[in-house]
């Protein structure tokens, strides 16, 4: 005779699984009182730590928790459901998409500029100059078109195509030497710092940032074909913790962040506004209007 035992002791189990599975789920979605969750873009990662460094010395037992990533990775995370409590990102694109999808708890404001370089292995003389970015051959890495330093890369080679110091075709030229499209900005970096490719086209930041300092060699892309890279920042308007998702965007913007974010080669922003700006108070948490 067949034993029906095995059977419900199986139903058992399954039915114990999927409820552990559903309390860890529970307790993961649940953000502890004392910690702000901030996504951020990969290229925030040292000057970020270093804020939140600076900030938890401010607040006592508070504690801020980081996911850095490409800006657009972490836009799709918020719009299928990541819960966070600030977003920084380093364009507004990203930013405006989030604020369509009606996920804004207040106002974005500009809270850094960057712009970018070229860098090459620091043992390599493939690529001396940004003429040599297009001679055949070349390797070359940058990010993917729907990453902002990828966009960014791709207006600066445009610039430089409708300047007399290039030819006609120079982005043509460039963009068919790009051998790795990268989903952000530091994953190029680390291309290039393993000698896997010829150059890459990055942030200045990430060109001076500690861990590539004996890796790369700078080439310097004059400012009329670098316009300035805008970091946007927010709440969001689901929060776990929202005044403390506040407080650490004050901080950002307050005198020691910015202090901290200098000393890591960002400049304050031109103008905090975003193009979204229309008068709503900066620390409203209303949910901000689609558009």
């Amino acid at each position: 005779m067949i034993s029906r035992t095995f059977p419900i002791a199986a139903a058992w189990l399954v039915a114990t699984a999927v409820a552990l599975g559903c309390a860890a789920a529970a307790s993961q979605d649940a953000t502890p009182a004392d910690t702000v969750t901030v996504f951020a873009a990969s290229s925030l990662g040292e000057p970020f730590r270093a804020v939140a460094d600076a900030f938890e010395a401010e607040n006592p037992g508070i504690k801020v928790t980081f996911n850095f990533a490409g800006s657009q990775a972490l836009r799709t995370q918020l719009e299928h459901g990541a819960r966070a409590d600030v977003f920084a990102s380093a364009d507004w694109e990203q930013m405006a998409a989030i604020r369509k999808a009606n996920l804004l708890g207040n106002i974005p404001e500009y809270f850094a500029t960057n712009r970018l370089a070229v860098v090459a292995p620091l043992g390599s003389d493939t690529v001396q100059s940004l003429d040599d970015l297009a001679r055949p051959g070349v390797s070359i890495a940058i990010a993917s078109a729907e990453v902002p330093a990828g966009a960014y890369a791709r207006a600066t080679l445009g610039l430089m195509a409708e300047s007399e110091d290039f030819s006609d075709d120079y982005t043509e030229r460039v963009l068919t030497n790009v051998v790795t499209h990268e989903t952000n900005v530091r994953a190029v970096a680390q291309k290039v710092a393993l000698g896997e490719v010829d150059a890459g086209m990055v942030y200045e930041t990430d060109a001076k940032a500690a861990q590539y300092r004996d890796s790369f060699r700078v080439i310097e892309i004059p400012l009329h074909f670098n316009p300035a890279a805008e970091y946007p920042i927010a709440a969001l308007g689901e929060a776990g913790n929202p005044q403390l998702g506040l407080d650490f965007i004050a901080f950002v913007q307050g005198d020691d962040g910015q202090a901290i974010l200098r000393e890591y080669g960002f400049a304050p922003p031109a103008n905090v506004a975003c193009p979204c700006h229309d008068g709503t108070p900066a620390g409203s948490l209303a949910p901000a209007t689609p558009q």
